[in-house]
């Protein structure tokens, strides 16, 4: 096996199991307000859409500092850093007393952790330019299989468990994970230098600017249902037991769905016109949202679920193609840390917006908002994007020039 593929698929499944780790939790953070003594329903909305939203806002901040530090450091010692960080503040969290103790556990979370950006990174800086669409598509399925495995499994593990030993076990998940990558990965010790064959800086600035705020719409958009989906889940299904196992039963099958739209879209990327793929996914993906109003079951809901996934999976993996084709790999920390910044600013505004929303609204107005979202995103990707071009072979050519 070649030397860059048996690394990618180390990061990859430690990466995975990193984030099923992290997400374990996601599923029954809103029941786990209610032990902690929050008990009225809005307030659970609002308290689930901070906590979700100041790891991600600390990330903004975070992201590129890491990202710059891996060019210069190496990239393996940030992935240890993320993964062995969140095995210590994921078990102290098994020990809050009341929710301000979990707010500060998720600002120090934001902080020092973010593994996906890092071992995005370091999958990035050993495999040709010519494989990125499949290894950054494989790299994105990470996070999908995390989104529907770690629901799923926490939800059980804390129906059955409790509330308290289930963030007890994310962290030793999250640890195990660090050590593969410690034991496994042998970074390269010189980053390879390439030369810089276009000195047109503004134009790459430009191209880059308009992939990231189609990054962080896609974002902010889909992270808005974060503080909500389980409470909706809640709502559709009052009399049913074993609640937290319904709810990640189906945060979990979008994750699934969105791992076979990350691998196609990882195989299409430079081969179809990124601009069409970006927009008809939003739009679908959009529409497909805003119908998850109309459900009055759980069968329903996940049945949408399942199609918004397929629709929305191959998003991310598109966009990452596009920035690691356009960067040299001594600056692959520095873009994709800046991507992961953007992308956590996104992702830490679209919870607490979420919660707001549904605070002052209602549930179901949060779901159409998000889908009203994504589909005027979709809208405005040819005209952002329309730079990114493919040549007559099929290969990738973004007019992302290097650095």
């Amino acid at each position: 096996m070649e030397h860059w593929r048996k690394h990618l698929y180390t990061i990859w499944l430690a990466e995975t199991i990193s984030l099923i780790g992290f997400s374990f939790c996601l599923t029954f953070m809103p029941y786990y307000l209610q032990e902690l003594g929050v008990k009225d329903i809005k307030q659970v909305a609002l308290w689930t859409g901070l906590l979700q939203t100041v790891g991600p806002l600390m990330m903004v901040i975070s992201a590129p500092f890491w990202g710059i530090l891996s060019d210069r450091k190496g990239r393996k010692i940030m992935v240890e850093r993320a993964m062995f960080s969140g095995f210590v503040i994921l078990i102290l969290m098994s020990f809050a007393r009341n929710v301000q103790h979990l707010l500060i556990l998720r600002i120090l979370q934001g902080f020092f952790t973010g593994t996906f950006t890092a071992a995005i990174v370091l999958a990035a800086s050993q495999m040709p330019k010519e494989k990125s669409g499949y290894g950054l598509g494989l790299m994105q399925t990470s996070s999908f299989i995390a989104s529907s495995a770690g629901p799923f499994l926490g939800g059980i593990a804390s129906d059955i468990w409790g509330y308290r030993n289930s963030f007890f076990f994310s962290g030793i998940l999250v640890g195990l994970a660090g050590c593969m990558v410690m034991f496994g990965v042998q970074e390269q010790k010189q980053i390879d230098r390439e030369t810089q064959q276009n000195s047109d800086n503004e134009k790459t600035r430009n191209d880059l600017f308009f992939l990231f705020i189609i990054l962080f719409l896609f974002q902010f958009s889909i992270t808005l249902l974060s503080p909500v989906i389980a409470i909706f889940i809640q709502k559709i299904t009052p009399e049913a037991r074993k609640i937290a196992t319904i709810a990640g039963s189906i945060i979990a099958i979008s994750g699934i769905a969105s791992v076979f739209s990350a691998i196609l879209a990882g195989h299409m990327s430079g081969k179809h016109d990124n601009r069409i793929l970006l927009s008809v996914m939003l739009i679908i993906s959009g529409i497909f949202t805003m119908l998850a109003t109309l459900s009055k079951s759980p069968g329903q809901l996940m049945f949408l679920r399942i199609l918004s996934g397929l629709s929305a999976g191959g998003i991310i993996p598109i966009i990452n193609t596009s920035i690691h084709l356009g960067t040299k790999k001594t600056e692959l920390g520095k873009n994709f840390g800046i991507a992961g910044g953007i992308s956590s600013l996104g992702s830490g505004c679209g919870p607490i917006v979420g919660g707001a929303l549904a605070s002052v609204f209602s549930l179901e107005f949060t779901f159409i908002f998000s889908g009203m979202m994504m589909i005027i995103t979709g809208a405005i990707c040819p005209v952002l994007l329309e730079k990114i071009k493919v040549d007559k072979e099929g290969k990738g050519i973004p007019e992302i020039t290097d650095l």
